[in-house]
């Protein structure tokens, strides 16, 4: 599942990648982004994914073979150890990776050090300041608490993507665009609720924010859709924030 995957294509169209490129995706996972960054730049350019999860990168390698992505290589390190001695990159991209770490302008200004000059940093952050549930639509409201409440007790910051300009200003970027949307769901048009609690929910119970005995994962899509059913509000669940820096 690709949560937000549909806004990272509409920043990398505003960024225009420029083909032959070589790229860096920081916290890449099992290399959602970093094969959108493959694409972009095409065959005549490079991309690495960087991350510190040795199962997410194993997943990752095989990914990129059964994909035939020729010009992807991975690498696990830490971000601010690669910073000092790895090479300089046309791009730099992160996806919901600042909020996770505890040094923001520190590593803003590491993603700075890692790009040549007039490079491009691409950053992606969710971000709940915003966030209006809907008072018909309890289930949900709970269900994005159980979200947000993991990812808080993982430490994340989730007021991050209101506080993108002045971190990628302090670090010295400039030209700095900043774009953002609402994760909407009405009565017709649901979010990703349900597939995330799902993926989630070994997080959620390590984070002891709830049990799936709590959450009865089994009917819980079903419960989910039959509320939004009976529903007549439209919600906010949360706000996605992108930036694109110079």
């Amino acid at each position: 599942m690709d949560n937000g995957g549909e806004f990272t294509d509409r920043l990398f169209a505003e960024a225009a990648i420029a083909p032959g490129a070589r790229a860096l995706d920081i916290g890449c996972g099992p290399g959602d982004v970093t094969f959108r960054l493959s694409r972009a730049v095409g065959p005549q350019g490079r991309v690495t994914g960087l991350d510190l999860n040795t199962t997410a990168l194993e997943r990752a390698r095989s990914r990129a073979i059964e994909s035939g992505f020729k010009n992807t290589t991975f690498v696990e390190r830490d971000v601010f150890d690669f910073a000092k001695e790895s090479a300089k990159f046309d791009v730099v991209t992160c996806r919901r990776v600042l909020m996770y770490l505890p040094d923001q302008e520190n590593a803003t200004k590491a993603f700075l050090s890692l790009l040549k000059p007039n490079g491009t940093l691409i950053v992606q952050e969710h971000d709940t300041t915003l966030r209006c549930p809907a008072d018909d639509r309890p289930l949900s409201d709970q269900a994005q608490r159980w979200i947000w409440d993991t990812v808080r007790r993982e430490g994340a910051n989730l007021g991050t993507g209101f506080q993108l300009h002045s971190l990628l200003a302090k670090a010295g970027f400039s030209n700095i665009k900043i774009l953002a949307e609402a994760v909407v769901e009405t009565p017709a048009q649901a979010a990703e609720t349900a597939d995330i609690v799902r993926v989630m929910l070994p997080r959620i119970e390590a984070a002891k924010v709830a049990t799936a005995n709590d959450i009865d994962i089994d009917t819980f899509a079903y419960r989910l859709l039959f509320e939004r059913s009976k529903s007549e509000t439209t919600s906010i669940t949360e706000m996605v924030f992108g930036a694109i820096a110079r």
